[in-house]
């Protein structure tokens, strides 16, 4: 999949727009017409985005950002994926302290849901968040289990726990003023700010020795990435087999049909 190295391919109407000034690189997600859900070809360019990112000799930093009113939906669950690529958008995740080592700052408004989260928050070193950010996760109502090292270590458990189960509801939403309490975020700013701010950011940022920022960002990693070898273990004994049950089917028809759902499996 090298169909997006090439920046000519990256149009102003492709769902990932990449631009560089002043040495700084904004990665804009770019479907604002479905609150900028993620589909395959989103995933494919954020994941050649995080490769062209570390490539670029005009770029020491990233902000990632989104056109419109919401920051991401997250996972587009209408989407009819028939690439066969396994996990695609899990695989556009920022390789932070593996692949990717230039810091990454991710600028959020609105919505940020389910799987957005992961790239919003854990995947980026620095996220600042606009005063409307909401995060939640709609993706239980369907059924759709994603491994701990997803929202853990971020999140104190009990909230995570109730963040993963119960913030589908829209009074169980984390907005940004409770997301800065727990620090799950760096600041919130009027959503009027918001690009100015992590613009602000991205300066400071561009006044440290790149070599420093890679020590640092692998060294903050590591662990990470020692839990991501527990959570291939857990993916095969717990996640998987729930996500080909007939129970996550169910629930996805149900979320779907705005019903009450049916489960089979206790």
């Amino acid at each position: 999949m090298t169909k997006y190295t090439d920046p000519a391919l990256w149009t102003k109407d492709a769902p990932v727009l990449y631009e560089v000034r002043n040495r700084i690189a904004y990665i804009t997600l770019n479907r604002p017409e479905v609150r900028n859900a993620m589909d395959g070809p989103m995933a494919d360019m954020l994941k050649e985005a995080w490769i062209r990112l570390e490539a670029d000799e005009d770029a020491l930093v990233g902000v990632l950002c989104a056109n419109g009113d919401h920051f991401s939906v997250g996972k587009d669950l209408k989407e009819k994926d028939d690439s066969g690529i396994p996990h695609r958008l899990h695989q556009a995740y920022p390789p932070n302290g593996t692949k990717l080592f230039k810091p990454l700052i991710a600028a959020v408004q609105g919505y940020c849901m389910g799987g957005a989260y992961g790239f919003a928050m854990r995947g980026s070193d620095i996220t600042i968040a606009a005063d409307d950010m909401i995060l939640g996760f709609p993706e239980a109502k369907a059924g759709i289990a994603i491994a701990p090292i997803g929202y853990l270590p971020l999140m104190p458990f009990k909230l995570s726990l109730e963040y993963m189960l119960l913030s589908w509801k829209g009074g169980r939403f984390i907005d940004a003023k409770k997301a800065a309490h727990f620090g799950i975020v760096n600041e919130v700013v009027p959503r009027e700010k918001l690009m100015e701010e992590a613009t602000r950011w991205a300066e400071m940022l561009l006044e440290i020795p790149p070599m420093y920022t890679k020590a640092i960002k692998v060294g903050h990693y590591r662990d990470m990435q020692l839990r991501y070898l527990q959570n291939e273990y857990d993916y095969v004994d717990y996640i998987h087999p729930q996500q080909i049950s007939e129970d996550r089917q169910e629930a996805l028809n149900a979320f779907f049909e705005k019903r009450t759902p049916h489960f089979k499996n206790r």
